[in-house]
This record gives structure tokens, C-alpha cells and sequence, in this order.
């Protein structure tokens, strides 16, 4: 296995920096945000379905700019939209953490704001993101290069779960907060826009990407429409169903499993571990079974591993977690090069843009409605439906699998 990623030592500069980009993003949104700010929400007062809709608002934004993102990508450069991305994000996180500072009737338009602000920053990195790599990587070095971002993702994801879970403790004892009150969490929370800074540092050291590099010239190719919608529709689905487990799955434990912070931090972080192994294994099961198959495999995988976090126990659910990251550490990748194969380059960043479409429609789908779905039918109803959803999204994916070529083609000049 490790013999297959010696082409990790053969990586180029650009390359190198996009890793370790994304392992700063993930350490700081699937680590330390991750973790703590829907903890830091609830000490500050709010509920679950406040949660849900100020979680939702934000991808809402995420889905309304993609196209837009996509467009500033290819009119000024995808690293100069990088650039920009990070820069909001960074601003943003750090408006969110002074809303204390406001009178306390204006907390809930400071919030919303800040959060709708970070969201333009996840579009312009989403969409624009995925066909730099593509640009910046041989067709040699492709698998690889997209499951490192899988390994990446799990590790620093790891790295701040776990910091996260331990920083909120230590910062109360030493500043005398209870983690009752939402001073530790808040203060944790600043590793974030601080990575987000140091994210843009990174990318301006990356090579530029023209446009007129990455746009192909216009050719008469008509808009594969229907693999656009057929893609759309898919991550719609698995975006529905994750996102049902990672914007309520800490206030699950929190509220409903009364798991103290250190615990939740540390079942953060080892549901954030094992996919780390998964994800190395990925380039041989891209190149044994294929990019449509893997996917499909994976997303069935999902549908199954959220099973246990239905039963009404912490070791049940952290099984659970781990199960569904577990298979996300092949289907992320898998889904981002399907994306770019399935069409020309010229369509690369609109897929992208529809993808984070799809992907932002069903993460604010969910939060949007799983607070209200919380408050009747409980948590596990909800991750029952986000199983669900999953099984629907496997289920289109084996009819892709199995089409002829002339009823749904991959053909990039459909």
C-alpha cells in the first residue's frame, strides 16, 4: 500500500501548498469549529433550532455564490479567488467571536451576518479549489493528489477535535471560567480565523492559475446538462445526509447524551482518526473498482455506518461517526473526480459550482429542518432520515453504475 504513494514525493510545489492549505482548514472547520462552536452557541443561550437555522443560513449563501465564485475564479484566477476566500473566512470567524461585544438585542442579526459572510469565503475556496488541483496535477498523479486532501482532512481534523476538546479546560482553569459559561469556548475558538490566516499566507506562495489557462477555449461541445443534474442531485443527498450528523451531532452529545466537552472532544477526534488508514487505501480502490463504482460503494457504506448512531448511546454513536467518516475518506475524493472526469475542462469549474450547489442545498436542508424534526421525532429520528437519504443516493449510483452508455454517458462531450 505505502508503495503506492511514493508519487507523494514527486509532488510540485503548488501541490505541497494545497495540502497544507487544506490541513490548516481542517484542523481549524472540521476540528476546532467543528467541535466547539455549537457548544459555544449553547452556552451563549441558544437552541438547537436557532442552531439549525443559523447553520443553514450560511450554506444557503454557500449555494447562492458558487456560480458567482466559479465566475470570479475563471475571471481573475483561481489562487487570487483562494486568496480571497481565506481572507473572508478569516474576517468573518473573527466578527462571529466579538459578537459579546453588541448589545445583546442585535446578537442574533450579528451572528447571522458574520456567519453568511463566512459562507462566500467556503464558496470562493469550494468551487475554485477542486479544478486547481485538477490543473496543477498529471493524470498520473490524480488519485493520489486527491486522496492526500482525504488523509489531510482526517488527520487535521483529528488533530483539532482533539485540541478543541482539551482547550476549553485548560483555558477555564487558567483564566477561572466554568465551562458552563461561554468565555473558554470563545477563546479556543480564535485558533480558527488565526488558521485561516495562515492559510492565506499559504496560497500566495502557490503558482497562479490563469484563466485563460483553465478555461478551454470555447468549443462546440453543447453543456452536459443532464450528468450536471444527475451530479447535482447526488451530493445533494449525501450532503443531506452527513450534514444531518455533523451540524447536531456535538449537541447530541452534549444535550441529549450529556457527554462532558473533554469526552465529545475526544470522540471527535477518533472518529476523525481511523479514516485517516481508510483514506490511504483509496488510490488503489479508485484504480481497482473505478471512480463511479467507488462511489457507489462508498455511499452505500454511509447509509449503513449511520445506523448505530440511531441506538441511544454514546459508544453506539461514536461507532456510528466513525463508521460514516470512515466512508467519506473515499467518497470525498471519489466525488471530486468524478466531477472533473465526467466532463470537458472547460465545464470543470461549473460542476465544481454545482456540486458546492448541491452541497450547500443539502447541509442547509438539513440544518433547516433537522431542528424542528429534532424537537419531534429526536435525534436518532433525524439520523434515521439522513441513513436514508444516503440509501436513496447509493440506489441512483448503482442505476448509473449499471446504464448503458446511450441512456446516461460520461462521455465529456455530452
Amino acid at each position: 500500500m505505502f508503495r503506492d504513494w511514493r508519487v507523494l514525493l514527486t509532488f510540485n510545489r503548488s501541490i505541497q501548498l494545497f495540502l497544507v492549505a487544506w490541513a490548516l482548514m481542517a484542523f481549524a472547520y472540521f476540528g476546532v469549529q467543528g467541535v466547539l462552536l455549537n457548544l459555544y452557541l449553547l452556552r451563549l443561550g441558544f437552541d438547537a433550532e436557532f442552531i439549525g437555522l443559523l447553520t443553514a443560513s450560511g450554506q444557503l449563501i454557500w449555494a447562492l455564490v458558487a456560480l458567482p465564485a466559479g465566475a470570479f475564479g475563471r475571471r481573475l484566477g483561481l489562487r487570487a479567488a483562494l486568496i480571497t476566500s481565506e481572507a473572508l473566512m478569516a474576517l468573518a470567524m473573527g466578527l462571529l467571536l466579538m459578537v459579546e461585544a453588541a448589545p445583546r438585542p442585535l446578537w442574533t442579526v450579528w451572528l447571522f451576518g458574520s456567519w453568511m459572510l463566512f459562507w462566500v469565503g467556503v464558496a470562493l475556496v469550494t468551487v475554485n479549489s477542486i479544478p486547481y488541483l485538477m490543473h496543477v496535477t498529471s493524470a498520473e498523479e490524480r488519485n493520489h493528489a486527491f486522496s492526500a486532501q482525504g488523509v489531510v482532512l482526517a488527520l487535521m481534523g483529528f488533530a483539532g477535535s482533539l485540541a478543541a476538546g482539551l482547550l476549553p479546560g485548560l483555558l477555564g482553569a487558567w483564566l477561572g471560567g466554568s465551562l458552563d459559561q461561554p468565555a473558554p469556548y470563545r477563546q479556543a475558538l480564535w485558533l480558527a480565523p488565526l488558521a485561516y490566516l495562515l492559510c492565506l499566507a499559504v496560497w500566495t506562495g502557490a503558482r497562479p492559475v490563469s484563466p485563460l489557462e483553465e478555461a478551454e477555449a470555447v468549443t462546440a461541445a453543447a453543456r452536459p446538462t443532464r450528468l450536471l443534474a444527475f451530479f447535482g442531485l447526488i451530493v445533494f443527498l449525501l450532503a443531506a445526509s452527513e450534514g444531518s450528523v455533523r451540524t447536531f451531532f456535538n449537541v447530541y452529545l452534549d444535550a441529549d447524551l450529556n457527554v462532558p466537552t473533554p469526552q465529545i472532544g475526544a470522540i471527535f477526534s477518533v472518529g476523525q482518526l481511523l479514516p485517516v488508514f481508510i483514506a490511504l487505501i483509496a488510490p488503489r480502490l479508485l484504480s481497482r473498482w473505478g471512480t463511479p463504482l467507488t462511489l457507489f460503494l462508498t455511499t452505500a457504506g454511509m447509509s449503513l455506518a449511520m445506523l448505530p448512531l440511531t441506538l441511544p448511546h454514546w459508544a453506539s454513536a461514536t461507532f456510528g461517526f466513525i463508521g460514516m467518516n470512515s466512508m467519506l475518506a473515499v467518497n470525498g475524493p471519489a466525488r471530486s473526480i468524478f466531477s472533473q472526469e465526467i466532463v470537458l475542462p472547460r465545464w470543470r469549474t461549473t460542476t465544481s459550482a454545482i456540486g458546492t450547489i448541491g452541497l450547500a442545498l443539502g447541509w442547509a436542508g438539513t440544518a433547516a429542518v433537522g431542528g424542528y424534526l429534532i424537537a419531534r421525532v429526536g435525534f436518532r429520528g433525524l439520523f434515521f432520515a439522513g441513513a436514508a437519504l444516503a440509501f436513496v443516493a447509493a440506489i441512483l449510483l448503482l442505476g448509473y453504475v449499471r446504464a448503458p452508455a446511450k441512456r446516461l454517458s460520461t462521455s465529456p462531450t455530452m
